[in-house]
């Protein structure tokens, strides 16, 4: 009869115990941001044209989302990078000057001929949305450079151990977007115009609360170590390190920007391009919470076993994913739904199946994360890059075929992100076990 041994027990439990305990300051942060997506979502359910003004945020937040995408990754260069002086300042040149890029081109996309292109000839946006989308990006023109900013403070708070300093910083912005929600509710400020408006503000907020807290807390002072060999030491080399990962965002947030194009183009497109934001955004509010494990990954890959590390990602995936199956199949959140959307029945029809399809999405969304947490604390970026390109042909060959056969779009969408995520897991698992010869 084998003995268990409780000594390894009880080290497993300590260790995941820690790993959660660094986790969820982080999590909490994710959460917070992406809870913006659903109070805004039933903000609009409760005002007038409630339908066309969550296709047009949808419609424009997913073009703003592309244009950022570049430097979503900056929080995880920002914590790679850190343990340099030098790699710190060379980043933060890259930094500013990527993010003035993507605003300044952010700000080209509402001028009418760019404008006229691409939504009515290449997108078919249908043209009772059109003014309505080209007025929240003229507002969200700041986009870019707020996130680039806030991520940036983001990987010096995480790899200084100041955790709670960035769920700070995700309240405020949440704050922030109720606020101003709340007030423009309450004056009846059309619908598209006051979510923009509640977007960009929640950003601006949260980007000021990262930076002072990494200036009082210390994580802005340099470390002693001014120059290691393994880091990126100038700008032509930050960029080699960083464009597989600027890449990889860009493909993965053009394939979602492109996705709705596909969903406009459903035989439902009407309510499809209403229900398929407003049901994304509630995944993701769940699915964001475990994108964090990416971060604990490459603060602990060598003080931590991988097998460890692997554990404790798939305990985040499976605790997320019940809740997301908790509220697409229980009574309960079926009330809280009608509740959400304004008792728009019809609305809720749509949404609930895609909630119940798209319950395993925060499991993968995890094992997604702390693949690519290995990969590229060990600067193997390419094998990410890879990864995505996979993923996102799968999803825009899935989306198409389906909505060709007739499914309905948010149904489509949902189905297509399944098999997306599943693809591109399987090969950042082959670039992991490549690594690991």
């Amino acid at each position: 009869m084998t003995i268990p041994n409780k000594s390894a027990e009880n080290h497993l439990y300590k260790t995941l115990a820690s790993l959660w305990w660094e986790f969820l300051p982080l999590s909490l942060s994710d959460m917070t941001m992406a809870a913006g997506d659903p109070i805004i979502s039933t903000t609009l359910a409760h005002l007038p044209l409630s339908r066309l003004n969550l296709a047009a945020v949808g419609i424009a937040k997913s073009w703003a989302i592309f244009l950022e995408s570049p430097i979503i990754m900056i929080l995880h260069a920002s914590n790679a990078l850190a343990p340099s002086a030098q790699s710190r300042r060379v980043l933060w040149k890259f930094v500013l000057l990527a993010g003035g890029c993507l605003s300044l081109l952010l700000g080209l996309l509402p001028l009418p001929f760019i404008y006229e292109t691409l939504a009515g000839k290449l997108l078919g946006i249908p043209a009772n949305l059109s003014d309505s989308v080209r007025k929240v990006l003229i507002i969200m023109i700041l986009w870019p450079f707020a996130i680039a900013w806030r991520r940036y403070f983001q990987g010096l708070l995480i790899y200084d151990g100041t955790t709670k300093a960035i769920a700070v910083g995700a309240i405020s912005r949440l704050i922030a977007v109720t606020g101003i929600l709340l007030w423009g509710f309450i004056l009846k400020i059309p619908g598209a115009t006051l979510a923009a408006s509640a977007l960009i503000a929640g950003v601006l907020v949260e980007a000021v609360v990262v930076t002072w807290a990494a200036k009082i807390s210390g994580a802005t002072l340099p470390p002693e170590t001014k120059v290691l060999p393994q880091l990126p030491t100038n700008l032509s080399d930050v960029w080699k390190f960083y464009a597989p990962l600027a890449t990889s965002m860009l493909v993965v947030w053009g394939g979602r920007a492109i996705l709705v194009g596909i969903v406009a183009r459903a035989q439902d497109a009407e309510i499809a391009l209403a229900a398929w934001p407003a049901a994304w955004g509630l995944v993701l509010v769940i699915a964001n919470a475990t994108r964090m494990v990416q971060q604990v990954i490459i603060k602990n890959r060598e003080l931590i076993a991988q097998r460890l590390l692997i554990i404790f990602a798939l305990t985040v995936g499976i605790a997320c994913s019940l809740m997301l199956l908790l509220v697409s199949a229980t009574p309960i959140g079926a009330g809280l739904l009608f509740a959400f959307f304004g008792n728009d029945l019809e609305l809720v029809e749509r949404v609930r199946p895609v909630l119940w399809l798209s319950s395993a999405v925060p499991m993968l969304v995890a094992m997604q994360n702390a693949i690519q947490g290995f990969l590229v604390a060990q600067g193997k970026t390419q094998g990410v890059n890879h990864s995505t390109w996979a993923g996102t042909i799968i999803l825009l060959v899935v989306s198409s075929l389906a909505v060709q056969l007739g499914m309905n779009g948010a149904l489509a969408a949902s189905l297509a992100m399944l098999a997306s995520l599943s693809t591109e897991i399987s090969f950042l698992g082959l670039n992991l076990k490549i690594l690991a010869r």
